[in-house]
């Protein structure tokens, strides 16, 4: 019937559950194609992780190895592969709210540290102590508040000199199709979350973050726009 009966342990809405991981194995599986070639043919188009994680480490002057990376909201790991190859950190930990997600990269990705995720804090990670911060396909779909909440907990865990790398949907972002095809349908539009540009870079700048440049990044027939800063 298409339904997955999954146990629920939150009513947060910053913590909601996106992709069954389950049933997007499977998906992928029958299509031939890995789980982040699925994902990137499901709600970008093919190339898109690769692109983005080529444009953050670009942007971010990443070409060489680093210490400590820190990622929000890994889900399938699709963007953690790629940097784990490129950067070979020493230390990588994930903060991810989806039990099952969870299941899966402890499975795929042994080398990743799991820390426990509240869905709004990067508790468990010591101030000024990793080198890149980021996030990709999570600040569009939940609460802005939970948004403003991880900008300021990246502003906290990275070094000086460190990079914090996150995708959201600004005003740049919006053009005559994407909010056509919302007014139409708007059970779709009503899953995103936008963040207002001017605003993010001045709350970022006001927390010594510098803007190093900026990649669009499509998704589901929109775009978002990932956005790449270094701590002061």
């Amino acid at each position: 019937m298409g339904v997955q009966l999954t146990r629920g342990y939150s009513s947060d809405a910053a913590i909601s559950p996106f992709l069954p991981m389950r049933r997007t194995v499977a998906k992928a599986e029958r299509a031939g194609l890995s789980v982040g070639d699925y994902l990137d043919r499901y709600s970008a188009e093919p190339g898109a992780t690769a692109a983005t994680v080529e444009a953050m480490l670009r942007l971010g002057g990443l070409e060489k190895g680093v210490e400590r990376v820190c990622e929000i909201g890994p889900g399938s790991g699709r963007y953690a592969a790629p940097v784990l190859t490129a950067l070979q950190p020493r230390s990588y930990e994930v903060y991810e709210t989806a039990a099952d997600w969870i299941r899966y990269l402890r499975k795929e990705f042994p080398q990743l540290t799991v820390q426990p995720a509240d869905g709004h804090t990067l508790r468990h990670t010591a101030t000024e102590s990793v080198d890149l911060v980021h996030s990709h396909k999570l600040f569009n779909y939940i609460p802005f508040v939970a948004t403003l909440g991880y900008l300021a907990e990246m502003a906290r865990v990275v070094r000086p000199g460190g990079v914090v790398a996150f995708d959201v949907m600004t005003e740049d972002c919006l053009n005559d199709a994407a909010t056509t095809t919302w007014l139409d349908h708007p059970d779709r539009g009503i899953i995103y979350s936008l963040t207002p540009r001017r605003w993010a870079l001045d709350f970022l700048a006001r927390r010594g973050l510098d803007l190093l440049g900026n990649h669009f990044v499509p998704l589901s027939g929109m775009r978002t726009e990932l956005l790449v800063f270094r701590r002061r």
